[in-house]
């Protein structure tokens, strides 16, 4: 018999085992944890096999640990690219600009931080839909925020097969749905940096709380 907290002799009434065999089977079934069944005579090892036989046999379930958004595939995709991005700004684009793929992707790591989607697939499927709001964006700077593009490219493509970080096989481009991304890389004044950062988490944290299933407040 396997050590358990407690006999199961309710679970044994509910398959229609009378008074008399409950009382034997919560009798025997306290000798064998105290003395071990070895010390019950045959026929009663026998009784409280069968029993055994009746019960449903008990799942060791691990405690699950939920993983935090941090950990997320989708989370540790869009940090793979700000890292990328940042390096190649701090070689690449002037002192006094930052590129506008920053912020779109600082802003969306804020968001999925504050809301805490559960970015599961179906979160995920709806994430990729993310591209038309950020060419929108990137549109919008060119026309009200004075962007500029940059004289080198950051090549989105290719920096997930070059890169020597460990990175997961099922990522793709960020820029996937949309190629003609990779012909730009916007950049703008500093002094614009706040009023941009604004509009992207509005836009953003509108689009996750509309589309994300897990943050769909009817659900």
């Amino acid at each position: 018999m396997n050590k358990e907290l407690s006999h199961r002799s309710h679970e044994l009434k509910a398959l229609g085992w009378n008074q008399e065999d409950l009382s034997r089977y919560e009798d025997l079934w306290d000798y064998s944890q105290r003395w071990g069944l070895i010390n019950l005579e045959r026929e009663d090892r026998q009784f409280l096999k069968k029993a055994e036989k009746l019960l449903p046999k008990i799942q060791n379930k691990k405690a699950s640990i939920k993983k935090s958004i941090e950990e997320k595939s989708y989370y540790l995709w869009l940090n793979f690219y700000l890292d990328e991005i940042k390096i190649f700004n701090e070689s690449y684009v002037p002192k006094n600009q930052v590129s506008v793929w920053t912020l779109l992707i600082e802003e969306e790591l804020k968001l999925l931080k504050e809301l805490q989607p559960v970015m599961g697939l179906p979160d995920t499927l709806k994430a990729k839909n993310l591209f038309v709001n950020r060419k929108q964006i990137i549109e919008k700077a060119y026309k009200e925020y004075n962007a500029k593009n940059n004289n080198e490219l950051f090549n989105f493509n290719e920096i997930l097969v070059k890169s020597e970080k460990d990175v997961a096989k099922s990522w793709k481009s960020i820029t996937e749905k949309d190629p003609e991304a990779n012909k730009t890389f916007p950049i703008i004044d500093s002094k614009n940096i706040a009023a941009l950062r604004t509009e992207i988490n509005e836009d953003f944290k509108s689009f996750m709380r509309e589309n994300y299933p897990s943050l769909k407040v009817d659900l």
